[in-house]
């Protein structure tokens, strides 16, 4: 209970970010994104998503985002709306007329719960020593917690669910026939391992197919037979099974990179924490894992002489590692193995108080992290508090363009997707790759020095509103994008700060949501005239 209590807490520590003045904000810009579909699919049930049309207008993109989660946050918006109509019979919840939003806000904790759950059960039935300590580490690891923290919808929530149930099914087909294991139903554990893989491969074909591959070739290195036993037929059928359900639902999707993502991609990626490299000389390896990752290969292959699976989560461990150095993202799978590895890491030290007093000043790092977290000094507490400033009067903002004065809206790509939702307007850029071509156009838009070169490109996306952001953000990060030196006089500098010197194409917004910005400018917003726009 006290690791369940944890899990909860740790997950909504950004409780304030998320909701702020009665409504609910997502933590970044894919979280919008993948809220649109959920809005798409809650309007039009039966939907399988297939084209957004609400990115790169007015192209479009063929996305690799998939629908389970989708589903998933559809089918938690309709228990909410039944636990309101039960609990709520007045209507007096501000909370009641967002439910889709308050479903994308919870399912990322609830799946980390549900994997902690799981992971607690599986400790528990096969009495593994030490597990209570694996299990501490899963509630708080912040990376883990960033996987599934309150406010952010995202596939890599499933994914962390999905992946925790296959590592206990994998570990468990892998554990010798010895008498605390001989009267578990392997057929079972291996249709649950089927099962799993094929949904975390519907979810995603980057990450879980990698890690599948591993999987793979690991059996068939240490355990041929095991691989190809009758218990594990009936899972490989159910896996397949899934898969060609999966490949008859969204088709089979293999496209050729354009000429925009081909040529833009490398210097995209520099702008994407996630898709930077793990600098081993930076804390935040021991932020995520501990000390003890120091110790872990040392203690894993000393264990192995127990249990050979020390061996397997030792190279996995290491794989992933590797892949680490390589992009961030595989951090979430990276303190994954990490934790499952733990009891056995724990059980090379053999006596209980060397075990616990390693765990506990090993997590040293971690306690510094989350006082980090929820302790902020003034400079970052004042720039939390602004961002929710900003994101209130966007979120303003993108109102005006709705409704009657609803039309697509050109915006720097961080901000793209979350106006999008709130207007329900598409947008030139977008927060995935696929978005490249308009990412790029709004860069150079941007960046232009002349009225005309950013009239061409109103002309060729052609779009009612423009949003403009701080030019300290917009000119470097596009500037980095374009691997181009920044302007001097930038057309972004000119839209936020001498709007009087902006072309007659563009008129600025002064309705009510300008209004309450007054004093902040936090962004500004413009009406395209399509009659001056022509050349």
């Amino acid at each position: 209970m006290l690791c369940l209590a944890l899990a909860l807490a740790a997950r909504s520590w950004n409780l304030r970010d998320v909701f702020v003045e009665g409504r609910i904000y997502f933590v970044d810009a894919d979280c919008y994104s993948r809220m649109t579909r959920a809005l798409i699919v809650s309007e039009h049930p039966g939907t399988v998503i297939r084209r957004h049309e609400f990115e790169n207008w007015p192209q479009g993109v063929i996305p690799h985002t998939t629908a389970p989660l989708d589903y998933l946050i559809v089918g938690l918006k309709g228990v909410l709306d039944g636990g309101f109509a039960v609990f709520d019979a007045d209507r007096t919840s501000i909370l009641r007329g967002q439910t889709l939003d308050l479903a994308g806000a919870l399912i990322g904790p609830l799946l980390g719960v549900a994997g902690l759950l799981f992971f607690a059960w599986w400790l528990w039935r096969f009495r593994v020593r030490f597990g209570e300590l694996a299990l501490l580490f899963y509630a708080v690891s912040p990376i883990l917690v960033h996987g599934t923290l309150l406010g952010r919808p995202d596939h890599q929530a499933l994914l962390i669910f999905l992946l925790t149930m296959a590592g206990g099914a994998e570990l468990t087909l892998a554990a010798p026939l010895t008498e605390g294991v001989a009267a578990v139903n392997r057929r079972v554990w291996g249709i649950l391992a089927g099962v799993t893989w094929a949904l975390s491969l519907w979810v995603s074909l980057y990450e879980p197919f990698i890690l599948l591959v591993v999987v793979f070739g690991f059996w068939m290195i240490a355990n041929r037979r095991t691989l190809w036993s009758r218990e594990r037929w009936p899972g490989v059928a159910s896996g397949l099974m899934i898969m060609l359900i999966v490949f008859g639902i969204k088709g089979w999707r293999m496209l050729v990179p354009d000429a925009a993502v081909r040529a833009y991609f490398g210097n995209w990626q520099e702008t994407i924490g996630e898709l930077g490299h793990l600098d081993l000389f930076s804390p935040i390896l021991f932020a995520w894992l501990g000390w003890g990752v120091i110790a872990a290969p040392v203690l894993l292959m000393l264990a192995r002489k127990a249990d050979r699976r020390a061996l397997a989560l030792l190279a996995f461990l290491l794989v992933i590692f590797v892949l680490t150095l390589w992009q961030l993202r595989w951090g979430y799978f990276l303190a994954l193995v990490f934790a499952w590895s733990l009891p056995w890491q724990l059980q090379a030290l053999r006596r209980p108080w060397l075990v616990w007093s390693a765990f506990v000043v090993s997590l040293w790092p971690l306690l510094v992290d989350w006082d980090a977290r929820l302790f902020p000094d003034k400079t970052v507490a004042d720039r939390a508090a602004m961002q929710r400033a900003e994101l209130v009067v966007l979120r303003d903002l993108a109102a005006a363009t709705a409704g009657e004065n609803a039309g697509p809206f050109l915006a720097p790509w961080w901000l793209s997707p979350a106006i999008s939702y709130w207007s329900r307007n598409p947008g030139v850029a977008g927060s995935s790759h696929q978005s490249l071509p308009g990412i790029v156009d709004t860069a150079h838009f941007f960046l232009s020095t002349t009225a005309d070169s950013a009239a061409a490109i109103l002309r060729q996306r052609p779009v009612r509103w423009v949003f403009a952001d701080a030019p300290s953000r917009v000119i470097a990060t596009s500037a980095t994008l374009l691997d181009v030196p920044p302007p001097k006089d930038a057309f972004v500098s000119t839209l936020m700060e001498r709007p009087a010197d902006v072309p007659d194409f563009l008129r600025e917004w002064n309705g009510p949501a300008v209004n309450r910005a007054d004093g902040l400018r936090f962004y500004r917003l413009y009406e395209v005239d399509t009659a001056k726009l022509t050349p």
